[in-house]
Formats: structure tokens, C-alpha cells, sequence
């Protein structure tokens, strides 16, 4: 039987350019952040966001990071921190394009 398992670091490899990534996290809780920080080394650019029930450190990781081309969600705010400061200031500058999913 083939494992399913894998490095992270493969994982990561896995996600390429211009593909989309769906998360369920949301605020700060639950988000794969060791993955997520191999992507940001990998500097995969050009992807596809998608956050049920909305995004939080996970999106504004990303969005910081150059990564994120579109965001689908309702919200992204790092909770009781406040916005989420990356998704503020890509919207604001128009450097993501935003679908809302309310």
C-alpha cells in the first residue's frame, strides 16, 4: 500500500503557481502555519485563497508574503489582535483581487 505521507517540504512542493488553496481556519486558530511558512520559502506566487468561515493569520501570512493573487472570504482579522494588517493594506492598494463570500 503507497503511503499518503509525506515531508513537508514535498508537500509544499505540491502546490504550484497559480494554484488554488482552501483553508477552514479561521482567526488563529487551526491554520497550518508550517506549511504555510514552506510555501512562503518556496515564494510560490500567483495563488488562489479561499477561507471558510473567513481568514486570520493564515490569509494575512501569505498575503504578506506576496503569494496571494485572489482571496475568497467573508473576513480576515486576527480576532481580539485586531485586522489582519497585510489583508488591510493589499486591499487598500489593490494588489489582491477580492471576491466576497457573505
Amino acid at each position: 500500500m503507497r503511503t499518503k505521507l509525506q515531508s513537508l517540504d514535498a508537500a509544499a512542493a505540491s502546490v504550484q503557481a497559480g494554484s488554488l488553496l482552501g483553508m477552514t481556519s479561521a482567526v488563529l486558530d487551526n491554520a497550518p502555519m508550517a506549511f504555510l511558512r514552506a510555501l512562503v520559502r518556496r515564494q510560490v506566487g500567483r495563488l488562489g485563497l479561499v477561507t471558510l468561515t473567513g481568514g486570520g493569520l493564515n490569509a494575512d501570512l501569505l498575503i504578506g508574503a506576496g503569494l496571494i493573487d485572489s482571496y475568497e472570504t467573508c473576513s480576515c482579522t486576527l480576532g481580539p489582535y485586531g485586522p489582519a494588517p497585510n489583508f488591510q493594506r493589499a486591499v487598500r492598494a489593490g494588489l489582491i483581487n477580492m471576491k466576497d463570500s457573505t
